[in-house]
């Protein structure tokens, strides 16, 4: 169940970052759109629009470092929001929080201490950076919200499927015979059929001349074609053919298939639309390109008879000839009349390419690190007694620091909206790999994947030092094995994102017998590499 939450969480930040990500490149291209209309053309460039559209909902399922991040890390606990600790399983008395020394059970009252003023705190920090009660429902809304779009967007497509499987069952294939005697083919374009094994129908329908099918499209031409002139009807050809050529059925499958994962973002519409109009604004030039003025007025005189002729209208999702109304036949026709497509700089195109990857750099930028530690509720009261050393022991020397870039997120001991298990430790942010060292000489107790805490610490090394063991959770390597002897300093593993952990950083924990110490008391100077949310939390709930 927790694991579903942090799947439906990412999910949803996705598509919020795919809608700001739409949103602001729909912005800069309307407004690079004003300032260079040879953009407009450039089918490249509304491919790569919803290539980073797409992208930025990508980079929000990504592992993301908190270091690499310009928002604060999210930690949630399910042992401390009651909407997270209900999803959770039933723990049996005995199951919770067992120690890594192989006992099948221990007393959980001793699991951590609490100062006993921390109580009339609780709904004062209730707040502080815990998340609302609705927004941890929020997940599951926008789950079913996205379903039943997503339904209604399949739902639409597939009857247009049915549409055109209906079309091309009631159409006629035609034979390389009839397809020399059609009289709109001439001899290089039914050379390249033939080659190619292009498959070419002809249907009753008044529809437009059109490619149907991605992978393997099929020519599909009306039988009221016949009836336009020779000229007319080789160049008509001659533009499917190009849209064949250049595989533009292709990237309207592709761009198809991001309205439909995507459907929920206005701008990839949008993208889509301006791809289309430059698709059939590149295969009008290649056609009339080194053609006199008297062709380029038969070419726009067959698009305004096919848009007349055309009274069934053409389903979704077809590259057509002249499915198309009297505003854009009109627009087409003006484009006709330039001797080509106006040309775009080489400077204009690397700044929308830099456009769009600051783009991309800043949704990677700007993505939250969200580490998520799922404890379960322990059902015992806390002690009353307070462990936690603010400094390093006096009779003690101080341990070294597990990273050797200390940047703790999470302090120990703090709560969320209810009395229950504190944090059990410290979180330190890191990038995926960062070496993670002993902070003191010591014995390995277990390397690996830890059974404790149902799985949740993920790949984990605890150490004994004398009577005190340290726990590093959520690694992605561990360099040791159980019976080893380590040195301080010495690396035992890798900070990674193993377990319930979204976001790569390392879970430091200290044990003495049954009880969880503050890392404070051995780490020097801990609060000075705290960022200023931990400490805020801290100070508004424990009080220092």
């Amino acid at each position: 169940m927790m694991l579903a939450y942090v799947v439906l969480f990412k999910w949803m930040l996705a598509s919020v970052s795919c809608v700001l990500a739409g949103m602001l490149v729909w912005a800069l291209l309307a407004a690079a759109l004003r300032c260079w209309p040879a953009l407009l053309p450039r089918r490249a460039v509304w491919l790569a629009a919803q290539g980073v559209t797409a992208g930025a909902a990508l980079l929000a399922l990504l592992p993301h470092s908190e270091q690499h991040s310009l928002t604060p890390t999210v930690t949630l606990d399910a042992a401390e929001s009651p909407a997270i600790r209900v999803a959770l399983p039933a723990l049996p008395g005995n199951a919770q929080d067992a120690q890594p020394t192989g006992r099948a059970s221990a007393p959980a009252a001793a699991a951590v201490a609490l100062p006993a003023r921390a109580d009339a705190r609780e709904s004062e920090a209730a707040g502080d950076i815990d998340l609302p009660p609705f927004t941890l429902v929020l997940p599951a809304l926008w789950t079913l919200v996205y379903a039943a779009g997503l339904a209604w967007t399949l739902a639409r497509q597939l009857r247009a499927r049915r549409a055109w499987r209906g079309l091309l069952a009631a159409s006629q294939r035609l034979s390389p015979q009839d397809l020399q005697e059609h009289g709109a083919f001439h001899g290089a374009q039914l050379a390249a059929i033939a080659r190619h094994r292009l498959a070419v129908m002809e249907t009753d329908a008044a529809i437009s001349p059109m490619l149907i099918g991605a992978r393997r499209p099929v020519l599909l031409l009306p039988r009221h074609l016949r009836s336009f002139g020779a000229e007319q009807q080789h160049m008509i050809i001659a533009h499917e053919l190009h849209h064949w050529r250049a595989r533009d059925p292709l990237c309207m499958g592709v761009s198809a298939l991001l309205q439909t994962v995507f459907w929920f973002n206005p701008a990839l519409r949008w993208m889509n639309s301006k791809m289309e109009w430059a698709l059939e604004l590149i295969c009008d030039q290649r056609v009339l390109a080194g053609r006199p003025q008297q062709q380029r007025k038969q070419y726009a005189a067959a698009l305004l008879l096919q848009w007349k002729t055309q009274t069934a209208a053409m389903p979704a999702g077809g590259v057509a000839f002249g499915g198309v109304n009297g505003a854009t036949a009109a627009a087409r026709i003006r484009q006709m009349q330039q001797a080509a497509l106006p040309v775009l700089s080489s400077a204009v195109a690397w700044g929308v390419a830099v456009l769009m990857a600051v783009v991309l750099a800043g949704g990677a930028m700007l993505q939250p690190a969200l580490a998520f530690n799922a404890a379960p509720q322990l059902n015992a009261t806390p002690s009353p007694a307070r462990t936690d050393a603010a400094a390093p022991a006096e009779t003690e020397p101080a341990w070294r620091d597990p990273l050797d870039k200390m940047r703790v997120t999470s302090l120990f001991g703090v709560r969320r909206t209810v009395l229950v298990t504190p944090h059990k430790g410290i979180d330190i942010a890191a990038t995926s790999g960062t070496p993670v060292h002993a902070v003191a000489a010591g014995t390995v107790v277990s390397a690996g994947e830890l059974a404790e805490n149902e799985g949740r610490y993920g790949n984990t090394v605890i150490l004994q030092h004398g009577a005190q063991r340290t726990l590093y959770a959520h690694l992605t390597t561990t360099n040791v094995k159980p019976g080893a002897k380590v040195e301080a300093g010495q690396q035992i593993g890798t900070v990674g994102q193993t377990g319930f952990a979204t976001g790569p950083h390392l879970h430091f924990e200290v044990r003495q017998g049954e009880e969880l110490l503050n890392p404070a008391a051995k780490l020097a100077n801990l609060d000075a590499r705290a960022t200023r949310r931990a400490l805020l939390v801290r100070r508004q709930q424990l009080g220092y």
